[in-house]
């Protein structure tokens, strides 16, 4: 019995010692997880995981992985892995890109040697903000404060926050700082920005972002480091009366008595400059500075400057991207030349063999009196038919390792440009292979989960993207965003002339275009296609209409359709007053490629906003559907299935009409009212500066020009009632409408 105790005793031994090496490395490791800008995310941004490995006592050659909580045995958990070697008693430093959308859920770092954790830790990461959010850059906790009151007015009633950052805060990656709406910067702490931050905060105000600069007299350091955007000659400062300098923004309110310190006196207080799809919005003089920063109409005063100067249109005409760009993952898995077999031809297969192969085959073997050979000859057919199958049906799936890649490249101008894509990877007979991402994009591997998209992979933090130990025929696919450099622009030179669409188009990129066509709102002109060099004339009628052709359909009938709606996913449509030129190529642009031999197939979007130039008399035509109307109040029996088409029975639909996603100064507004579909309700205009609902006589256009600005609202907007009082649903279309005015900047 003697020998049996000490049997007990050994294991417990070992059991112990074994048990007690992971909570033993554990205490000798430590992990700390950095968020840039102090944690500030968007829901529709992507971050950036700062993972710090220290190791006290030992040296480690592992892994570091970003995984799920513990997932129930029967299901698979997905992780995403980097390699890691360590010395005792070092640290290193690992970064981990993901969709901020990826990121709400629970995830855990785990350290990893030998398949044996050795450390975990619990990510603990600020819940994404929702709406507008302002960064400042200055020694003073309350600077710039007033932008919080004035955003929370605008029309969209979004929540505002303002976060105060340190220059050391400041990210050098331009991606990073898309999770804020505005960078507001003073002079002082702004010097201490370097050069590597500076370069970054360029890319991104051409990359739609908004940058407002604050700088009084003598406050160089700064504002010269901007000269490329905009020149602001130095050595000007001087002092200007406030009652004169701020008359187009004060809004009615009573004069400021004194004068205020000016950086350069032959200079407005405020200068904005448009970079790419951004702004540069240059306040010449101290904000800190009094009598103006304690000004009790200070809010209302940048309320005026932030519309006046365009920062409102440019924040509320900003694209709101899904960071996990759903279409084009959807689009790609559809790769060119690989079918996959209808599920049916599987059944009637080896339903055929269940119930009518085998049984024949053993009533003859029964026949002819050898049924025992049943044993052998029953299996051994289903063995020879499913390798009959797999030799046959393999390479009527895929003759060859293949990938699909889809792209969408917007066009900032000719030396810089944004960039989207998703590619899926099929493998012939590897179940591993590695995929190379371009050094200006930033990529994750993704597999297919239960519910939606999970990063997968083993990565190196940069470049490579590997996967290991694959299912047989099992895709991949990996996300990624950056920029493109010197692939050049399109030059278009195209205005509204009455109710036409002409000028010219010339293509100065680096790809010819199998398509290419110019969208106006919801309409399309189609300009064909369009080689390299190749330039094109335009006169092309634009019609009536807000609406698209085909409004929301049902599910697609056929892969094909469901096809071209992933293409139209990956297009988008144009917002707020934005003319674009787009192209489709199939050229290659590898912005992900497997090492592999493999067939390549690509479907590329290239697209670029275009201005549409003035008249000869100096005005911009808005023509039909550029601009929205969105629905602002609903009363009685209503319904849409589309957004486009309403059903209204008893009460009325009040529309908003957005005149203010405009950088014009308006002149005049147009809304055809006389349209059959309008002429069987009564409508109304809202006069702002009445406070009294005017009607519009039934079957007349609704023509607005001296009275358009008394007619608007503070936000710059028209509302426009549609009154049923019959129990009678009838359908009442979008109103579209058409702008006119002078550019401001």
């Amino acid at each position: 019995m003697k020998w049996k105790w000490v049997l007990v005793f050994a294991v417990a031994w070992f059991g112990f010692g074994f048990a007690g090496q992971p909570a033993q490395a554990e205490n000798n490791m430590n992990i700390e997880v950095k968020l840039p800008m102090g944690g500030i995310s968007k829901y529709e941004s992507w971050m950036r995981l700062e993972v710090t490995i220290t190791s006290e006592e030992n040296d480690v050659a592992g892994y570091v992985e970003l995984s799920r909580r513990a997932l129930p045995k029967n299901l698979r958990q997905a992780n995403m892995r980097q390699p890691v070697k360590l010395e005792k008693g070092k640290s290193t430093t690992l970064f981990f890109d993901l969709p901020m959308q990826m990121l709400v859920h629970d995830w855990y770092i785990h350290v990893t040697q030998n398949g044996q954790v050795l450390k975990s830790e619990k990510l603990r990461i600020p819940f994404p903000k929702d709406g507008q959010t302002i960064g400042v850059v200055d020694e003073g906790g309350n600077t710039f404060h007033f932008l919080a009151v004035n955003t929370s007015q605008s029309k969209m009633n979004q929540p505002i926050s303002v976060h105060n950052l340190t220059p050391d805060m400041l990210p050098d990656k331009s991606w990073l700082y898309d999770s804020l709406d505005v960078l507001a910067i003073s002079s002082k702490q702004g010097a201490l920005i370097d050069d590597a931050q500076l370069a970054a905060i360029k890319e991104w105000i051409k990359l739609g972002g908004v940058v407002i600069l604050s700088a009084g007299p003598d406050q160089d350091a700064l504002v010269q480091r901007f000269r490329d955007i905009l020149p602001i000659q130095t050595g000007q400062k001087g002092s200007v009366p406030l009652a004169e300098a701020l008359r187009d923004y004060a809004g009615g309110k009573p004069a400021l008595p004194g004068d205020l310190g000016v950086y350069n006196r032959n200079l407005p207080l405020y200068v904005a400059k448009q970079s790419g799809n951004g702004l540069f919005l240059f306040v010449n003089y101290d904000v800190t500075a009094e009598p103006l920063a304690s000004w009790q109409y200070n809010p209302l005063l940048w309320q005026n400057v932030m519309a006046q100067q365009g920062v409102t249109t440019v924040l509320e005409n900003k694209r709101h991207y899904d960071p996990l760009s759903r279409s084009f993952l959807e689009l790609s898995k559809k790769i060119p030349d690989v079918q996959t077999p209808p599920p049916v031809w599987m059944v009637v297969m080896w339903g055929s063999y269940v119930l009518l192969v085998a049984p024949l085959a053993y009533l003859v073997l029964k026949k002819v009196g050898r049924r025992e050979w049943a044993w052998g000859i029953i299996p051994g057919a289903a063995i020879l038919m499913a390798v009959g199958i797999f030799a046959i049906g393999k390479p009527l799936v895929v003759k060859t390792n293949a990938s699909y890649s889809i792209s969408e490249i917007s066009i900032l101008d000719e030396k810089l440009a944004k960039a989207r894509t998703a590619s899926t990877f099929l493998a012939v007979d590897k179940d591993g292979y590695d995929v190379i991402v371009e050094p200006s994009i930033v990529a994750v591997p993704l597999s297919q989960g239960r519910s939606d998209y999970e990063p997968e992979g083993l990565t190196d933090g940069s470049r490579l993207l590997s996967y290991r130990n694959l299912p047989y025929l099992t895709p991949r696919q990996a996300l990624g965003f950056g920029v493109l450099q010197n692939i050049g622009a399109f030059d278009v030179d195209v205005r509204v002339e009455e109710n036409r669409l002409v000028g010219k188009v010339k293509n100065n990129t680096v790809y010819s275009y199998e398509q290419t066509f110019i969208e106006v709102g919801l309409q399309r002109i189609s300009l064909g296609a369009l080689k390299k060099g190749e330039e094109k004339q335009i006169d092309s009628v634009l019609e009536w209409l807000f609406m698209p052709r085909n409004l929301e359909q049902d599910s697609p009938d056929s892969p094909e359709e469901r096809r071209k709606q992933l293409q139209e996913g990956v297009i988008g449509y144009a917002q707020g007053g934005q003319v674009r030129l787009i192209g489709i190529t199939t050229e290659p642009v590898p912005l992900m490629k497997m090492q592999e031999p493999h067939q390549a197939h690509y479907w590329n979007v290239v697209n670029q906003n275009v201005q549409l130039q003035p008249q000869a008399d100096g005005k911009v035509i808005l023509p039909y559907g550029l601009l929205n109307a969105v629905l602002s109040e609903a009363s009685g029996d209503y319904e849409t299935n589309t957004g486009y088409l309403w059903q209204l029975g008893k009460g009325s639909i009040t529309f908003e009409l957005e005149t203010d996603a405009t950088n014009l100064e308006l002149k005049r507004l147009l809304v055809p009212l006389d349209h059959s579909s309008y002429r069987p309700f009564h409508i109304e205009y809202f006069h702002q500066k009445s406070g009294k609902w005017r009607t519009v006589e039934r079957g007349t256009k609704l023509v607005l020009a001296q009275e358009l600005h008394d007619a608007l609202t503070a936000n710059r907007t028209l509302l426009l009632r549609f009154t049923n009082s019959t129990a009678t649903r009838l359908t009442l279309p979008t109103p579209f409408f058409q702008m006119e005015g002078v550019r401001k900047w």
